[in-house]
């Protein structure tokens, strides 16, 4: 590209007429061919007075874009908003020259104006964030369930280890996968099987008309802050997706909710736990971590039916729910991987009336937080 002159680059937001170019830059920039009607979908539903997505362009041509989700989460407090960082891209030439922070501090100052709390995000390039203001937090490990040897595949992925090394990873995997397979068999005998043959499982075509009671009884059960699952944000996030439509079961005792479990396969045949959450005023944590159980073996037999090779949730942090999931993933037969990228945060200044979004403990996160092309 040359060398660029910094004071001819022209940091604005995006007009709808500029989707198609931004959408050019970035499968150009990953070697992707995401369809203009994904770019749509992900980046036009928020309603927001301008189109939270600002760009650097030289000459009319793009060579950097960054995007806001907005986000409406809930806590004991009541509803709040923020935003979720996405399309974070900058031409190498551009690289180390301060644009990556102009860019922040032009969509930051847009959404303070629109009363957001905290912009979040998660990425492995931690040096450009915090130059842009962010506080970096835990690596994000994962929970595995292997099926097939050929998983190691995926675990390892741009891997630099010898053949020899590989081969040796693949038979650990399908020896994991033995005995993933056998705990998933003796699921039952780790959980309460009176309730958990009490519990009916249905798969969702539409988002359940009690699923933002859900989300309010979620936060009064485990604390901390969540997404406001609404029907409108899971019928954008989660029905309505045109990357991949993940499969919704929902567990139901007497006819009551008591949670779902939404998944999907990529194109490696790995499953992902899209989201899983789970509240009861009636139910002891102890069961709530039954009904876990039984949503986590349920998508994990539907999807080894798939020809999944292994199926992959995230461990984020020490939320009450966040390690109840990992113990009943654990029942069913995961292993914890201690790998994963990182979260930044960004808190504007709304934020100071409600510090516990400091402690990252209090926030509940899983895939559901992604741009939405594992579903």
């Amino acid at each position: 590209m040359g060398f660029i002159a910094m004071d001819a680059i022209v940091i604005r937001f995006i007009n709808v007429e500029d989707g198609n170019a931004c959408n050019n830059f970035h499968n150009d920039y990953y070697g992707k061919d995401r369809t203009d009607t994904q770019w749509k979908w992900e980046f036009l539903h928020s309603g927001l007075p301008e189109i939270p997505f600002v760009v650097a362009e030289k000459d009319n041509k793009i060579l950097g874009t960054l995007a806001q989700i907005p986000i409406r989460m809930i806590d004991q407090d009541g509803e709040f908003l923020t935003g979720k960082s996405e399309e974070a891209l900058l031409a190498p030439d551009l690289r180390g020259k301060g644009i990556y922070p102009a860019m922040f501090e032009k969509i930051f100052a847009y959404m303070e104006s629109r009363e957001t709390l905290v912009v979040w995000g998660f990425t492995p390039a931690i040096k450009a964030n915090l130059q842009a203001g962010f506080e970096a937090h835990i690596s994000i490990g994962q929970l595995f369930f292997p099926m097939h040897a050929d998983a190691v595949n995926v675990l390892l992925k741009n891997n630099t280890l010898s053949k020899v090394k590989t081969k040796g990873f693949k038979i650990l995997c399908g020896l994991a996968g033995v005995c993933s397979s056998a705990s998933l068999c003796c699921t039952r005998l780790r959980m309460n099987d009176a309730l958990a043959q009490n519990i009916c499982l249905k798969t969702l075509s539409t988002p359940p008309d009690e699923c933002a009671d859900l989300c309010r009884a979620f936060v009064r059960q485990w604390g901390g802050a969540t997404i406001l699952r609404d029907t409108e944000f899971l019928r954008w996030r989660i029905f309505e997706n045109p990357h991949v439509r993940a499969t919704v079961r929902a567990a139901y005792r007497d006819d009551r909710l008591l949670g779902w479990v939404a998944y999907s396969l990529d194109d490696n045949s790995v499953g992902h736990i899209v989201d899983i959450i789970a509240a009861s005023s009636e139910l002891s944590p102890s069961d709530m971590e039954t009904v876990v159980a039984v949503l986590l073996r349920d998508a994990v037999v539907r999807l080894r039916k798939t020809g999944a090779l292994g199926v992959r949730a995230w461990k984020v942090n020490s939320h009450p729910f966040d390690d109840l999931v990992a113990r009943a993933a654990r029942k069913v037969g995961f292993y914890f991987i201690p790998r994963g990228e990182w979260m930044v945060l960004h808190y504007l200044q709304g934020s100071a009336a409600r510090p516990s979004l400091r402690a990252i403990d209090n926030w509940y996160i899983n895939r559901i937080y992604t741009e939405g092309v594992l579903g």
